[in-house]
């Protein structure tokens, strides 16, 4: 048996949560829109930033109301990224590997912006917020559970993943509109000579995508020691990786591989650490292996060019 595998076992489904919250939006923004959204770790960074900057400026100490307020500027985030950058950009004919590029160039100046920002509000409260401390809100409750204390952290990312899953579901599976999100992703082309206003669900898209990352930012603040301009980039391998288990279409599938990736991180790194020496550093490690070996298997249709169509069985029409 592992020891302290209690511990390990509690974080194995505390990163599942946060895993969850982060890599649901990238997969659900690249099966409608095409885009492999390197922008997609300033969403998480700047929902982390805005619970941080209404708790250092205006002494915020509600977890819904920094949640709230992180979906606005994540979902405003990737709505102006749409409109501004990738609309016209294939408007005019960029190929995905154009797009993929653009958003490396907003994830630059996001990072840039943000350090702009940071040094603002310090300006304005004497406050160090490039190297922020974790956030204790008010609003959420630790939990003992078996003799063991669940921490405000764990309670508050359980909550928001549950939440936020089953309306996802739910809008997608029971609504007009998600109805019409899924054929938009299914056909395009068809889903648009239907009927369907693909613009209008397209912006939808992104705007639930960067909304739905940053309010998992936000949770990250309360279970974080240390929040940075680089925390969202942090964590960018194990999103990416997670979306890719899921081939970047998949709900489902992106939810079994935050489940994976999890359990690689925590259970399996004990395992390695317990019997055969292992330091715990390898997480990143063991993230990338299972990263390049998805790419080699079955790497995500539509991604990197013509490269997934080489390993496609024919059989399947693809």
């Amino acid at each position: 048996m592992i020891p302290g595998y209690p511990y390990s076992i509690v974080n194995f489904l505390h990163y599942f949560f946060f895993y969850l919250l982060f890599s649901l939006p990238l997969t659900l923004s690249y099966r409608n829109t095409k885009v492999i959204n390197f922008a997609h770790s300033n969403f998480i960074t700047y929902g982390m930033y805005t619970a941080v900057f209404l708790h250092g400026l205006l002494g915020n100490t509600s977890l819904l109301l920094a949640a709230l307020a992180a979906f606005l500027v994540g979902g405003s985030m990737a709505l102006l990224n749409h409109i501004a950058v990738f609309r016209p950009l294939g408007r005019r004919g960029a190929s995905p590997s154009f797009l993929m590029i653009a958003s490396m160039g907003l994830w630059i100046m996001y990072n840039y912006l943000l350090y702009m920002l940071a040094d603002v509000a310090h300006f304005l409260s004497r406050k160090n917020f490039i190297s922020y401390s974790r956030i204790v809100y008010s609003d959420v409750p630790e939990l003992s559970v078996a003799g063991y204390t669940l921490s405000q952290s764990f309670v508050a990312s359980f909550l928001a993943a549950l939440i936020l899953v089953a309306a996802l579901f739910l809008f997608l599976e029971r609504t007009r509109l998600g109805r019409a999100m899924r054929a938009v992703s299914d056909n395009p082309v068809l889903a648009e000579v239907s009927g369907i206003p693909r613009d209008m669900i397209i912006n939808l898209t992104w705007l639930i995508a960067g909304g739905v990352a940053a309010v998992g930012g936000a949770v990250w603040t309360c279970f974080s020691g240390t929040i940075t301009p680089q925390s969202g980039d942090a964590m960018i391998l194990q999103v990416f990786t997670v979306s890719f288990i899921g081939g970047l279409v998949s709900l489902l599938r992106t939810g079994l591989g935050a489940l994976a990736i999890s359990f690689i991180e925590n259970i399996g790194i004990a395992a390695l650490n317990t019997y055969f020496g292992i330091p715990t550093s390898f997480r990143p490690f063991l993230t990338f292996t299972t990263l390049l070996a998805i790419l080699i298997a079955s790497p995500p249709l539509g991604a990197a060019g013509g490269l997934p169509y080489r390993f496609r069985r024919r059989r399947w029409g693809l």
